[in-house]
């Protein structure tokens, strides 16, 4: 559902905040969300002025971003995988990047080198990546692949991933993972948590990669628990699905990156959802001060159309109707 002609004004708050705030702000590492909320309020058909109203208060939590020291050069830019410092300037690399050979270029030579490591940091740096592509945003496309390159591949899942599959695909293999659950692979941040897990649990594929499937398995965990964590299960699915025709040869990395995460939240039962309608609650979420509500709710839609399965906004709805305000 690409928008490739945003209205000004918003093209203008998401370019000057991409150019202002570090991807992180404390006290513990959180991802700046802003202009993926941005971009989601716009989707789901929220008027600029309440878009404008939520950034001027999202703003005050943020950092602002050192200047970068020194360019980014085409031959030199591996270099910077892995160094959070290097966050300004691969910005600024990605952005010429795609002034000279388009985004499409661009986020297919880049993207392959660094998609094993789209589980870190609860998936944020793939899914800020995944909002422009889907709106075809330049300045979060280019924010995105600088974030991913600062957090850095992952060889281990990227490993894993070729291991051969299970024969196991969508709900079936989540269940199978559940047999892998230890207490420790639940507690602490979420990145230790994820490599505590990739070190310790015998993960393998789901057969086929079947990213439908599986996607709809995290939406009945998400449902079940209403867990924070969970929650991002269904906008990481959403994010791989729109990354993914530029990510390369990606096989395995969906579902193995999946497993991890749901053993991350304790790997929790859950139950199977029958097909079912509802309309998101969309006046609410216009005055909504959460940004993940708005993103859960766009990512609900996004897969809904994308899948032709209204369950995703069904699900979501009745989350967000426990958490939104009532209109007045």
């Amino acid at each position: 559902m690409p928008h490739s002609t945003l209205p000004d004004p918003l093209v203008r708050l998401i370019q000057d905040h991409g150019a202002r705030y570090a991807p992180h702000y404390p006290p513990v590492d959180n991802s700046d969300h802003g202009p993926m909320a941005y971009l989601a309020m716009h989707g789901l058909g929220i008027a600029y002025p309440r878009i404008e109203s939520f950034s001027q208060t999202y703003q005050t939590r943020l950092v602002s971003a050192p200047p970068p020291m020194r360019p980014v050069s085409t031959d030199r830019w591996a270099a910077h995988v892995g160094v959070r410092e290097s966050y300004m300037a691969l910005r600024e690399f990605f952005i010429e990047q795609i002034s000279k050979h388009g985004w499409q270029t661009t986020t297919a030579e880049y993207l392959p080198r660094l998609i094993s490591g789209w589980v870190k940091d609860a998936f944020h740096p793939l899914i800020r990546l995944a909002y422009g592509i889907e709106f075809e945003a330049v300045s979060e496309i280019a924010s995105g692949l600088a974030y991913l390159t600062i957090v850095g591949d992952d060889p281990e899942l990227a490993r894993i991933a070729q291991r051969p599959p299970t024969n196991l695909s969508g709900r079936d293999y989540l269940i199978a993972a559940q047999t892998m659950r230890m207490p420790a692979f639940a507690r602490g941040p979420f990145n230790v948590r994820y490599q505590r897990i990739l070190r310790e649990a015998p993960l393998t594929a789901a057969n086929d990669e079947p990213m439908d499937r599986l996607s709809r398995a995290c939406l009945e965990v998400f449902h079940k628990t209403h867990d924070f964590f969970a929650l991002h299960l269904v906008t990481a699915s959403h994010a791989f699905r729109v990354c993914e025709p530029w990510a390369g040869r990606a096989g395995g990395l969906f579902s193995t990156g999946i497993a991890a995460a749901y053993l991350a939240i304790g790997a929790p039962q859950f139950d199977p959802l029958a097909r079912a309608a509802a309309a998101l609650p969309i006046e609410r979420l216009s005055s909504a001060r959460d940004e993940h509500d708005i993103k859960l709710a766009f990512s609900a839609r996004s897969q809904a159309l994308a899948y032709g399965d209204p369950t995703y906004e069904w699900a979501a709805a009745a989350y967000l109707n426990t958490r939104l305000p009532a209109t007045t």
